[in-house]
């Protein structure tokens, strides 16, 4: 047998075409989300490549096909938002039910030839499509754009909000050691001893104003 033949052998088995459905879904979702990588694109395209020429093979019933890409919608949509949802729920029953009904004939008028080859994915193999699509996607994809939301804090502007240690006194000038280097800084309530623990209040080019952690002063003007 031709190398050819050899391939639409393979991908005559709906099994085979179903999972390369799947990763390529995966493959490009994942490029989408994370641009550049270029691997899950390449990879996914040619495994959604193999898919559709299993899918000549086979044939296809589209409304399978229509379920199957409604789930991921579903699904990246339900990643956009927090918790699991209706949407979640729907992409799952969506997803199920386009598996079941990829490869199986459509209704179609009395005497018509039919499209599909009537073969059923595995049960065992749609429960595991499920998974790994539908958990990539609401847990991966979501990790993502969390991240991406995450305020980006760099170079001195990390160091607001963490504690360090006196080195020197400040009364109000001193030395105090905070993320492992030492910084000039500058007391803003009572004066600090060395040794004493010290939190990040402001950053002023490379001078620190730090106070004692839970340290409060009274406003301007108040009576004591």
């Amino acid at each position: 047998m031709s190398l050819p033949g050899t391939l639409l052998d393979v991908l005559g088995n709906p099994n085979v075409t179903y999972l390369l459905f799947i990763v390529g879904i995966v493959g490009v979702v994942a490029e989408f989300h994370h641009p550049g990588t270029l691997l899950p694109g390449i990879g996914g395209a040619l495994a959604l490549l193999l898919a559709l020429i299993g899918f000549s093979v086979l044939g296809v019933n589209l409304i399978g096909v229509a379920l199957v890409l409604v789930a991921v919608g579903l699904f990246i949509a339900e990643a956009h938002t927090s918790g699991y949802g209706l949407l979640a729920l729907g992409g799952i029953l969506a997803f199920v039910a386009g598996s079941w009904l990829l490869f199986a004939p459509p209704v179609v008028p009395t005497g018509l030839p039919a499209v599909t080859s009537g073969s059923r994915v595995s049960p065992w193999l749609i429960a595991l499509g499920t998974v790994v699509l539908g958990g990539y996607i609401l847990l991966v994809v979501r990790a993502v754009l969390r991240t991406r939301h995450l305020p980006k804090v760099t170079g001195a502007e990390a160091l607001l909000g963490q504690d360090g240690v006196a080195i020197s006194d400040l009364a109000p000038r001193g030395t105090v050691r905070v993320a492992g280097e030492d910084w000039t800084a500058v007391a803003q309530a009572a004066p600090i001893k060395a040794g004493e623990a010290v939190e990040v209040l402001a950053v002023e080019g490379v001078i620190l104003h730090v106070r004692r952690p839970y340290e409060w002063t009274l406003p301007e003007h108040s009576s004591r």
